[in-house]
């Protein structure tokens, strides 16, 4: 089906009964509509209406505001039967009736002369159980407590949902009244917002189990649904709505392109989103129970979008977005009504910008992560009139999503400040830090409505294990039960016997720096920051040390340590990012990726200590000497490809060699997936069809030879070459599941 969702579908045979199964209750205006049984409730009075009359009022609610031509009434309700013009406008007369609306000057449904009828009142799903305390009437009532570290229950397992096994198109919203029963055992029991006695904590309940990733959540002003993007497993990212508290999901978007952050109007009866197809960003609009999209706004220069956020009169958009890959992240606010657009915040050159932007509540400011790259995040205000922004944290840490806590007054925000990803609450001056305890909850990008006491947010199951492949047999060695976990395991590198390797992982929690035997028995943690993000470890040539890069203090640096472990030792510092070490083959120099120029560029610094050599004149990353330490390999970030240049004496202050292309087969996205052998280069390649397979690119005669075929979605982060050349070393992703939660107070 196309973007045309339907709220439910007509039973063309079902004569005069009711419609069952399909179309669930929905308020139309001031109307409650229950097509399953036929009934209308407005004022306070209750209308029972004819099937047909029912029927001809769920075809309008499917596509609300779209005019319906006077044939689609007659060839849908009136199938197969001997139907006139009389049938219908008795039918619409009836509904007027009920609905007190006059044909004059419409509320409910409008006559369109020589076209047919379009329903005009606002229409939204019907809320038969709260899940959450409704939003405070009451200006002056006292609101909930905002989340603090009381403790938190684990999720109730009858509430657990099925997965489903197939993309839907719709799943329809189930009839509201026949879930409501079903509800009441699933959900925490309602109760008004301001009361805030009896608040032990909060129960964590799941919202979606679906197969492949759910993201994104967005709460309903009214907190009985949440709008999210979900891949089905295997495709673009569309945007659906659940109802809580029920199975019922309704694809409101089925486009190629890919869909991301739906955002609530306030009256929540539509929602905007993100599409982007190429040719830049759209923000488009959809009617939250489906329909037709509209575009409402576009940025052709943007190229990616990380957040966005409506102003609380509905009359701006404030979204992060970058040119290209090589561009940070700028905070965008867009007038929807005129199109004008301003870029509003000023990251650094070379950093990785400005992203998920949240406006207050009143309107006033917007909070926003600033992120040196994507381990080293911090939480900033401004105005929307820009200026220079204001610096909230000082964590230094990985940061994933941020939100205003349901009554405004305090932020809410997903950090690694304790080891891994927690929520955390703090005012909006940065003070006052306190952690929200849900459990052992994994949270990331929250989600809360104004007065609507609860979080969703996302759960991550990602995992990424070690692989080892034999040269000799092209076949995957098992190298033991030892080497793989069940957590996130990468970069992998050789000691220079072969007899252990070293890896980042965070088995134990936080991130750290690992060392264990070949076949992963004797793992040991060497080196973590607590909590920290430290990766790409890098083995000397004579086994003593490891380098490895850190962000402890905000900026990435390069720091050694020895493989038995002790203190980590700064040897790498200075303006802007540090990263991606690698040694000369000799041991003399330490090479490196460095932003302190604005762009990444390769530099070179002596091993002993001394002043580093900028070695590349345009952008460069993950540096290896050739296995003969005759030549510099490295990558780009913007780029196809891997380079070469002439090993030099770099303390001649700058490199003089002529940089040039030695393959053309390496994908920017596989820059750090590639190592020199003897004979020439191990990598990532994927065929013109996106299938993946490592590959030796051969010195001799430039030619490629595929080794080993990869899954199609394979993901790797780093590879390395056993010093006997018999092995290649790899980590590859292997599960990347997310899914919905939502955290209520606990009575």
């Amino acid at each position: 089906m196309s973007e045309q969702t339907t709220i439910g579908k007509i039973d063309a045979g079902s004569g005069d009964r009711a419609v069952r199964g399909g179309p669930p209750g929905f308020t139309a205006g001031d109307a409650l509509v229950q097509p399953s049984l036929n009934r209308i409730s407005i004022h306070g009075r209750v209308a029972q209406v004819e099937p047909k009359v029912m029927q001809v009022l769920v075809l309008m609610a499917e596509r609300p505001g779209a005019v319906i031509a006077r044939e689609t009434f007659l060839d849908t309700v009136w199938a197969g039967t001997v139907a006139d013009d009389y049938l219908l406008n008795r039918a619409v007369s009836e509904l007027r009736k009920i609905f007190d609306d006059d044909a004059q000057a419409p509320r409910y449904i409008e006559t369109i002369r020589k076209a047919g009828y379009r329903l005009i009142a606002p229409i939204a799903p019907a809320k038969v159980a709260a899940v959450v305390a409704a939003p405070a009437t009451d200006p002056s009532a006292a609101g909930p407590p905002e989340p603090d570290a009381q403790s938190a229950g684990q999720a109730a397992g009858s509430g657990a949902f099925r997965a489903l096994r197939n993309r839907p198109v719709l799943y329809g919203l189930a009839a509201a009244c026949v879930a409501a029963a079903a509800a009441a055992v699933f959900l925490v029991g309602s109760r008004p917002a301001g009361n805030a006695s009896g608040v032990a904590g909060y129960d964590v309940r799941p919202l979606t189990s679906f197969v492949g990733r759910e993201l994104e959540p967005a709460l309903s002003p009214d907190g009985s649904r949440v709008a999210f993007i979900w891949d089905g497993g295997d495709g673009a990212f569309d945007v659906y709505v659940k109802t809580i508290g029920s199975e019922d999901v309704l694809n409101l978007t089925n486009s190629d392109a890919d869909e991301r952050h739906p955002v609530w109007s306030a009256d929540g009866r539509t929602l905007l989103f993100a599409r982007s197809d190429g040719a830049g960003i759209s923000i488009m609009r959809v009617s939250a129970l489906g329909g037709g999209v509209t575009r409402v706004s576009g940025d052709d220069a943007a190229t990616e979008i990380r957040g966005m956020s409506l102003s609380p009169d509905g009359a701006q958009v404030a979204y992060a977005r970058r040119e290209n890959a090589t561009s940070p992240y700028r905070i965008v606010l867009a007038t929807l009504e005129s199109g004008e657009r301003r870029i509003v915040s000023s990251p650094e050159p070379g950093s990785l910008g400005d992203m998920d932007p949240r406006f207050a509540r009143d309107g006033a400011s917007i909070v926003f992560v600033r992120a040196v790259n994507e381990v080293t995040k911090d939480l900033y205000r401004l105005t929307p009139d820009g200026g220079e922004p204001t610096r909230l944290t000082f964590d230094n840490h990985k940061i994933n999503g941020l939100a205003w806590s349901p009554h405004g007054e305090r932020l809410l925000f997903t950090s690694t400040r304790s080891g891994t990803y927690g929520l955390w609450s703090m005012d909006p001056n940065g003070e006052d830090l306190r952690p929200v305890a849900l459990g052992n909850e994994n949270v990331q990008q929250p989600s809360t409505a104004t007065g609507v006491d609860a979080i969703a947010f996302e759960q991550w199951m990602h995992r990424s294990q070690l692989r080892q492949i034999d040269l000799a047999s092209r076949t995957e060695l098992d190298a033991g039960r030892f080497v793989r976990s069940t957590r996130w395991d990468s970069n992998p590198a050789w000691s220079p016997d072969g007899a252990r390797i070293a890896f980042a992982s965070n088995r134990s929690g936080p991130y750290g720096i690992w060392v264990s035997d070949r076949d992963g028995r004797n793992a040991v943690q060497i080196a973590d920051f607590d909590g920290a993000f430290v990766d790409n470890p890098a083995w000397s040539p004579d086994g003593a040390r490891i380098a490895f890069d850190g962000s402890p203090e905000g900026k990435t640096a390069i720091f050694t340590v020895s493989p038995e472990g002790g203190a980590p030792q700064r040897i790498v510092d200075g303006p802007g990012d540090n990263r991606n070490p690698a040694w000369s083959r000799d041991g003399a120099w330490i090479y490196f990726e460095s932003n302190r120029s604005g762009a990444w560029r390769i530099h070179a610094q002596p091993a002993a200590g001394g002043p580093p050599v900028t070695i590349t004149a345009g952008s460069g990353a993950h540096p290896r000497e050739s296995a003969d330490g005759s030549r510099l390999l490295y990558s780009k970030p913007d780029a196809r490809g891997l380079w070469q240049r002439p090993r030099e004496d770099w303390r001649a202050g700058a490199a003089s060699g002529s940089e040039a292309l030695l393959m053309a087969d390496l994908e920017p996205r596989d820059g750090a997936n590639w190592v020199p052998a003897r004979d020439g280069v191990y990598f990532v390649r994927r065929a013109a069809e996106g299938m993946p397979a490592l590959s030796l690119f051969e010195h001799a005669n430039s030619s490629v030879t595929d080794v080993v075929a990869l899954p199609p979605s394979f993901e790797g982060w780093g590879l390395d070459l056993s010093p006997d050349e018999t092995q290649v070393i790899f980590s590859e992703l292997v599960m990347r599941e997310s899914d919905l939660r939502l955290a209520v107070p606990r009575n």
